[in-house]
């Protein structure tokens, strides 16, 4: 594929990857060998501060990371993701960091003007959602890409493809294939991968008008694994709220996480976390969409048991679809461990919130537990103390560890359920 830019974006990343001479180690020198004495001790105990263990609750785990991959601070850390490779991937405003389990500097890829996004998919390609400048017609334009990686956790870091909006968007070939000035305020905002390793990609922008002769900005995008727009997911409602909509998404979700195995279920199913315009709230800011083969093809419809469990107090205390539950949602992990649980960072109300598979908020209750009910360990609040979050933007999950990219506090805050230390 043809993209604008490409051979001056690899052309500048490379040298300065030689330059840092990062990631041409073995991957003991990486990830720690399993007699490493500091990797064992972060994930057997961990290291918490006195005073703050419960029978069921997240506790921090110590050290915080604040080093990106090239030893420096963190700047604002925007996103975090485990890969199916064990390395822990940072984007901030200078671009991506690879971090090895104990949290030292693996690899570093500057990327101009940062990323916002990041995820691994199972050949171990990695996708960042950042913008880059291209130049059409004597002016230049910032527009929002998906950049492309391959070959990270080999040593050898290439830049195969550049997703960009609005040239590989398949709605746009034939009526607006040039940039318009609202172009300039679209975002991707998340990357989700799928089975064969397709993906979805969230964006939102200003332009969501039935009437418009291009498809709306508020939208699920999917690519195949080669980055071909196949559909825009246009059943989701760019403008009206409902269970079934797509209000600015700050980010996609599907079930495809570490650790690796043969063969994944193949579903399309997703959730999707909705932004609510300024100075307006969402009942449901967070939905959970099932994506139902039907004759006439797939249906994406909203998940009615996700929605039938709200108020049964039998079941729990707090549900996923409860009225007004999120402020703004930033950021939505997956645990595929098993334990399925969905975590959702709130950025506004600085809050991690965690979900059984079933909507129920909490976790599973220790064994010998009076109530069967899922214990509610939802936890944050404004400030930079061991719980606390200051505009947090990304999450995720790896071995029984939820990272935090806690933005405002330039940090990767990392957790652990108590009952795992018994």
């Amino acid at each position: 594929m043809s993209m604008p830019g490409y051979r001056t974006l690899f052309a500048n990343v490379a040298p300065l990857l030689l330059g840092v001479g990062l990631l041409l180690v073995g991957c003991d020198a990486l990830l720690g060998s399993k007699q490493d004495p500091t990797t064992e001790e972060i994930f057997r105990v961990g290291r918490t501060e006195p005073g703050l263990l419960r029978e069921v609750e997240y506790v921090p785990l110590f050290p915080f990371y604040t080093l990106g991959g090239d030893g420096a601070p963190l700047e604002a850390p925007r996103d975090v993701y485990v890969g199916f490779d064990t390395f822990i991937y940072v984007v901030d405003a200078r671009g991506l960091h690879v971090l090895d389990q104990a949290g030292r500097p693996a690899a570093f890829i500057p990327i101009p003007g940062g990323a916002t996004s990041v995820i691994q998919d199972r050949r171990l390609h990695v996708y960042v959602t950042a913008r880059r400048d291209t130049t059409i017609g004597g002016r230049t334009w910032n527009l929002p890409v998906v950049l492309h990686y391959a070959g990270i956790p080999t040593g050898n870091p290439r830049l195969v493809d550049i997703i960009w909006h609005p040239f590989d968007d398949r709605s746009r070939k034939l009526n607006r294939p040039d940039p318009i000035p609202t172009d300039e305020q679209v975002e991707f905002t998340g990357v989700a991968v799928l089975a064969d390793n397709s993906i979805y990609v969230a964006r939102r922008g200003p332009v969501n008008d039935p009437a418009s002769v291009i498809l709306p900005h508020n939208t699920i995008l999917e690519f195949t694994p080669d980055g071909i727009n196949t559909q825009a997911l246009v059943t989701l409602n760019p403008r009206q709220p409902s269970l079934r909509s797509a209000i600015n998404p700050s980010d996609v979700l599907t079930f495809v996480h570490p650790p690796q195995r043969t063969t994944f279920p193949f579903t399309r199913d997703f959730y999707i976390a909705q932004t609510p315009p300024e100075g307006e709230r969402l009942r449901y800011a967070v939905l959970s969409i099932r994506a139902v083969e039907t004759p006439d093809g797939i249906e994406y419809r909203p998940d009615a048991d996700k929605i039938q469990v709200v108020g049964d107090t039998t079941r729990g205390d707090g549900f996923l679809y409860e009225d007004f539950k999120f402020a703004c949602p930033s950021d939505l992990a997956f645990a595929a461990d098993g334990t399925n649980y969905l975590f959702v960072l709130d950025a506004c109300k600085d809050s991690l919130f965690v979900f059984t598979a079933a909507g129920v908020e909490g976790v599973a209750p220790p064994a010998g537990a009076a109530s069967t009910k899922p214990v509610v360990v939802s936890f944050g609040g404004r400030g930079d103390g061991s719980r606390q979050f200051n505009n947090p933007q990304g999450v995720a999950y790896d071995r029984r560890i939820v990272y935090v990219a806690d933005t405002g506090n330039n940090r990767i805050a990392r957790f652990r359920l108590n009952t795992d230390f018994e």
